[in-house]
């Protein structure tokens, strides 16, 4: 591993740790600010606990996947941050819950695509399958659901807290762009295959997940096909960047692109 890429990791452990804040202080705050959660249709309700009760699940998931990769990984610098994410996923994690109270959340079953994405990335225990899924696939989708629930903002309490969690979640992305070339440097043209396979099979659990929550997206006044294709932009910038690193031409990812966009076209019409 150069200096450089070893300073940048290193980085995004001290970058956290100036950037931690406190989760209830902020939401009491911004509760304070807009005078209250805004008062939602029932279908604007049931939309936000429906997204943001799969969001729940991944924040949770994500906690724990990050503390496996802070056992996993051996480079010291990769260590520190995969440990701030498990700290900021925690903060997440609780802040999200604690939220979804105050708009009447129970918690019910997540969509089972949702569910086994998120069992393929915990459960592996191929270090580069970890990485490329939780920092490459799951966090851009997450990423791109904050962005646009802020855009229409139907509540503005939640609008407000999910710059806070886009922040975080932006330097998650990092560990897995500068750190996965390291990682996927040494495999053989198997290993390679089996991975490209593992992701596939992924961004097709992906692309069911959203499906299942179309008609929430649709109440917030959101198209769902927008949301993936997004979505699908940030993991394939995010995979380019990473084959860069690695030393790669990034049109290697145009026969993936071209097959996701094939099946999306199939799956989400």
């Amino acid at each position: 591993m150069s200096c450089r890429t070893k300073e940048i990791l290193e980085n995004i452990y001290h970058r956290g740790q100036e950037k931690i804040w406190d989760g209830r202080a902020v939401l009491e705050s911004l509760i304070d600010k807009h005078g209250g959660i805004k008062e939602l249709t029932e279908d604007e309700a049931r939309a936000l606990r429906n997204i943001f009760g799969v969001i729940l699940k991944g924040e949770s998931a994500a906690w724990k996947i990050s503390l496996q990769l802070a056992e996993q990984l051996v480079d010291t610098e990769a260590k520190m941050a995969a440990t701030s994410q498990a700290h900021d996923e925690a903060r997440h994690f609780y802040v999200m819950r604690d939220y979804l109270d105050l708009i009447g959340y129970v918690s019910c079953e997540v969509p089972r695509p949702v569910e086994q994405a998120l069992e393929m990335v915990a459960s592996t225990d191929n270090l580069a399958k970890k990485l490329l899924g939780m920092q490459l696939m799951v966090e851009p989708i997450a990423l791109t659901i904050f962005q646009e629930i802020r855009r229409v903002s139907p509540e503005p309490v939640l609008s407000d807290l999910l710059e806070y969690f886009e922040k975080d979640e932006a330097r998650h992305v990092a560990l897995g762009v500068y750190h996965l070339p390291e990682v996927v440097r040494g495999l053989n043209p198997f290993q390679i295959l089996s991975l490209i396979t593992w992701q596939l099979r992924l961004f097709m659990l992906e692309l069911h997940g959203l499906k299942e929550l179309r008609v929430d997206f649709e109440a917030l006044g959101l198209n769902v096909e927008d949301v993936f294709e997004m979505a699908e932009r940030k993991q394939l910038e995010a995979l380019q960047e990473f084959v860069q690193h690695l030393g790669v031409n990034p049109r290697v990812w145009d026969p993936l692109r071209h097959f996701v966009r094939y099946r999306k076209s199939r799956v989400l019409r």
